[in-house]
């Protein structure tokens, strides 16, 4: 059993990654010689607020650069603009894709609990905007059905917010995380209708139900972490993965009602999401294997304030 969590700041193996020697597969950095995991990239709470506070004003996948580039220190409050700057350069010499990193994070959490309503709330707007907007292939019993499944969402998003103050908050996150996959099935399904239409896709609209599908299952295998049952929060996030394979990986560049240019880039993008999903179940089983609590790890990044990202080193 490991005594403490092996975090380290990324500069040593950024510049590794730089030369070659690493290549980055979702949140994994492996040895490109061995092909062993080296470590884990993981967004901190630092990181959970920086994101949540830029993205919340983000409505499309594709300005999610230009709008992180020029936003001003008025909108951080109390974190300073030089912080987020490191977060970027950061991701960019990565190369994260930045819609993976607005719909799943890097790490094991989507936004933390804390700032998980601020996304929330920032997409339940959107996508009330969205729906009053589309003049067909989205019809009126459909979108009523909608904003009734983002109502149940926002609720469960607040219940497990608080789960924290009970004497025995257990009961109350298995609760949540059973509901969370009737949510999860619910978004999954609305994709997949989309999906099956012979026109092209709205791509704001597939990308607002992409962030309420992510959010859910990203929450839920959260809520397994933090009642440390990791054999099953390993089940769920390989199954997560796979479900997203199928979903994600038959979409194209001209599956969507935009350019080709912007509709690579947003298949792109979701590749990288897709990736960050497979990877994630190897870093619940090393902490299973280390026998290294999963409320502890969670809480660990949670608590970080000068660092918005950090590695879990595969000692």
């Amino acid at each position: 059993m490991l005594k403490s969590i092996p975090f380290e700041i990324p500069a040593e193996l950024l510049a590794r990654y730089g030369t070659g020697e690493l290549v980055r597969f979702g949140s994994l950095l492996k040895d490109v010689g061995t092909g062993k995991i080296v470590a884990h990239l993981q967004e901190t709470g630092l990181a959970q607020s920086l994101l949540s506070t830029a993205i919340s004003g983000v409505a499309s996948p594709l300005s999610l650069v230009s709008d992180l580039v020029n936003m001003g220190s008025n909108i951080y409050v109390g974190v300073q603009v030089h912080q987020m700057k490191m977060l970027m350069l950061t991701l960019q010499s990565f190369q994260v894709a930045t819609l993976g990193v607005s719909l799943v994070g890097v790490g094991i959490s989507a936004a933390g609990f804390i700032y998980m309503r601020k996304r929330f709330n920032a997409l339940d707007s959107q996508v009330s905007q969205l729906i009053d907007s589309v003049q067909s292939g989205f019809e009126e019993q459909r979108m009523a059905s909608l904003r009734h499944q983002l109502s149940i969402f926002k609720g469960l998003v607040q219940r497990v917010g608080q789960a924290h103050t009970l004497s025995n908050p257990q009961p109350e996150y298995a609760d949540v995380t059973a509901r969370l996959m009737d949510q999860s099935s619910y978004f999954d399904g609305e994709i997949r209708h989309l999906l099956s239409k012979n026109d092209c896709v709205r791509l704001d609209l597939f990308w607002q139900l992409s962030q309420a599908l992510i959010l859910c299952d990203c929450t839920r295998i959260e809520c397994r972490m933090r009642t440390n049952e990791l054999s099953s929060a390993i089940r769920m996030a390989e199954s997560v993965a796979a479900e997203y394979q199928g979903l994600f990986n038959q979409v194209t560049p001209i599956s969507f009602n935009v350019s080709a240019t912007d509709g690579l880039a947003a298949v792109r993008v979701l590749r990288d999401a897709t990736d960050a999903a497979a990877s994630k179940p190897y870093l619940i089983d090393y902490l299973h294997v280390n026998r290294i609590s999963g409320q502890d790890y969670v809480q660990a990044l949670e608590r970080e304030k000068e660092q918005p990202l950090l590695v879990l080193n595969m000692r």
